[in-house]
């Protein structure tokens, strides 16, 4: 199950969206337990997923949405709408949610291909465009697509 579409975006990237098997992904943070129960009543009344998951596009890390896996893997899902990104890419960088210093990518892919989870909301992936940053979710396309296609 698997749909590939590249997308030019005014950031300069080109997104590949895919739908790929939840157990190829590999998580770097734990996930607040209250927000996945808010994601589990939204997702349950609307039937639906609007948006996709950021992953690096190599090692299947997630970048962005670690809530989303955590709560379809609860309501039974087995696919998820991802983008693939190249996290070697300059362009993507890492700050602290809390204080907004970088931290570096290699905590997150070490953390990540060891199952080594930091705390919820530990990093902030963003996205140079020009000279300024978005948060990587502004990448991710809305999907708005039924969550029984991801069974």
């Amino acid at each position: 199950m698997s749909s590939s579409k590249d997308k030019p975006l005014s950031t300069g990237f080109s997104v590949d969206l895919k739908i790929l098997p939840i157990k190829m992904l590999r998580s770097h943070e734990e996930v607040d337990p209250k927000l996945v129960e808010e994601l589990i009543a939204d997702i349950r009344k609307s039937g639906i997923l609007r948006k996709a998951i950021a992953i690096d596009r190599d090692s299947k890390i997630i970048l962005d949405g670690h809530h989303r896996v955590r709560t379809l893997e609860i309501l039974g899902c087995r696919f998820i709408p991802c983008i693939l990104l190249d996290y070697s890419s300059p362009s993507i960088i890492v700050l602290s949610w809390s204080s907004d210093t970088p931290l570096p990518k290699t905590l997150i892919v070490y953390s990540g291909l060891r199952g080594i989870r930091l705390p919820p909301k530990t990093s902030k992936h963003m996205v140079r465009v020009g000279e300024r940053l978005i948060h990587l979710s502004e990448l991710e396309p809305e999907v708005n697509i039924p969550i029984h296609i991801l069974m």
